[in-house]
């Protein structure tokens, strides 16, 4: 089992990554996890922390990648979507405690598997700091 170590999401924001987290578990285990439905629990998270850029920010932001393919750029909702989709990952399990620390589980389908970058912003969406990721 491989898991993604986090601290500091905020007290508000824990029900909420619970929410996702768990519609994104047991929704893509079952073969009906939906892009608009996804949105819906993420409410604001979708406009406040990923990013829809025109073409020219777009641009830009391909620029900016080939020069440095190690930059770390903003997600779009949907890209993220679709990785998350694609992922040859299952989400097992999120254990977080009063304080905003824990982990996020997940067992790979394949090694390596893609989607460990986009499992990494279910934490970062909602305030979280990602300490460690030992999926490979």
């Amino acid at each position: 089992m491989s898991e993604i170590e986090f601290k500091s999401v905020p007290n508000e924001e824990i029900e909420s990554l619970k929410m996702a987290f768990d519609y994104i578990s047991s929704s893509k285990s079952d073969g009906s996890f939906n892009e608009d439905a996804l949105a819906k629990v993420m409410g604001a998270k979708v406009t406040n922390y990923f990013v829809n850029p025109a073409k020219e920010e777009a641009d830009e932001m391909l620029k900016q990648w080939k020069a440095n393919p190690n930059a770390e750029l903003p997600w779009d909702f949907g890209s993220w979507f679709d990785t998350i989709e694609s992922a040859e990952l299952i989400y097992l399990g999120l254990d977080i405690d009063q304080n905003g620390n824990g982990k996020l589980l997940f067992e790979q389908l394949a090694c390596p598997s893609g989607g460990l970058d986009a499992s990494e912003q279910i934490i970062k969406a909602f305030g979280g700091e990602v300490t460690s990721n030992n999926g490979i």
